[in-house]
């Protein structure tokens, strides 16, 4: 069992104070259960919600507009501007949520769910659709080189410098959706970067200043019913430093479909598929390790969904001599 609290609030900043196109953002998570990956052995986890347990202080910014640019600054995830993941959203496996290109071989993890880092980000529209971004963040968000989530279990604990660098990411993109009329088949495009400057350690014992890689996605409707509904497809490809990475590089890819079933046409059906190739220079690891999902979200009313779902997983760990593993879950949702 795997559960997750969210609680948000957000600050109209000219409304309350008088501060023209300005806003603030408050929010706090509860994580708790038994991690599945216990279980499984699987690198890719297997819930996107899977964290330590324990309350915890998350996104906390200040937002602010200047005309065509747009800066936040605060305790910010990164996989919130970043990684967008469109139509790979519904899917629960975390690795379609952000790429394990950046998430497994930066350090700790990065300024990610469930621990934002310190940071600065800026956002330029060109037009409604193309944009240009950058982000500079805390170079450790668990403030522990271990990796220790103890260390920081409330999100309250921040150090910045002490050795643990920083970490930075880049995009652009052009996101057709913004701009779509209804009856279109937008696409929504992204090329990314992103760079570590502290010290890694490489696969043949060595030290390394850095670490680093690019990422690309793409979100594409192919078939529209009428509004939302209808089927998208969606893939992403990412690369790392093969001598001082855990996964040399990473490929997603799937179907989503808005309202398969006739008179359900707010439900999803999606299909992904994850596949990750460990970096040939480690010794204990001999291959890869992919992960096919199914999920089917059922929207019961506008506050609360069931989802049932599968995951097939081969090669857990990337040990071609471990048996492949099957989670079969079921995922139940309330907004207020």
């Amino acid at each position: 069992y795997n559960g997750l609290g969210y609680w948000v609030v957000d600050v109209d900043g000219e409304k309350a104070f008088g501060w023209a196109s300005t806003s603030f953002h408050f929010a706090a998570i509860w994580t708790h259960g038994v991690s599945p990956g216990q279980y499984t052995g699987n690198e890719l986890a297997v819930s996107n919600i899977d964290a330590y347990d324990g309350l915890r202080l998350h996104e906390v910014f200040l937002e602010k507009d200047f005309g065509k640019l747009n800066l936040k600054t605060g305790n910010l995830l990164a996989d919130e501007d970043f990684v967008g993941s469109g139509y790979r959203e519904v899917l629960i496996n975390d690795a379609f949520g952000q790429t394990a290109s950046w998430s497994a071989n930066t350090l700790n993890g990065g300024p990610a769910f469930n621990a934002p880092g310190l940071g600065l980000h800026l956002r330029y529209d060109f037009s409604k659709a193309l944009y240009l971004q950058a982000g500079i963040y805390d170079g450790d968000v668990f403030d522990d080189a271990g990796g220790d989530p103890s260390v920081n279990q409330h999100g309250t604990h921040f150090e910045l410098g002490n050795g643990q660098g920083w970490t930075s990411l880049y995009q652009i993109g052009y996101n057709g959706f913004a701009v779509s009329d209804g009856e279109d088949l937008p696409g929504w495009y992204r090329l990314g970067a992103w760079h570590h400057s502290s010290e890694f350690d490489k696969h043949d014992g060595g030290k390394a200043d850095g670490n680093g890689g690019i990422f690309a996605s793409i979100d594409k409707m192919v078939f529209r019913e009428k509004g939302e509904q209808g089927l998208g497809v969606f893939g992403g490809l990412g690369t790392a430093k093969r001598d001082r990475s855990r996964f040399h590089w990473t490929m997603e890819t799937g179907l989503n479909y808005m309202g398969l079933i006739p008179g359900r046409d707010e439900d999803i059906t999606s299909l992904g598929f994850v596949y990750g190739k460990h970096s040939s220079e480690i010794s204990t690891v001999k291959s890869h390790e992919s992960v096919l999902e199914l999920t089917y979200l059922y929207q019961m009313s506008p506050a609360i969904y069931i989802q049932p779902d599968i995951q097939w997983i081969n090669r857990p760990g990337g040990d071609d001599e471990v048996s492949d593993a099957l989670a079969i879950g079921l995922r139940v949702g309330l907004t207020f």
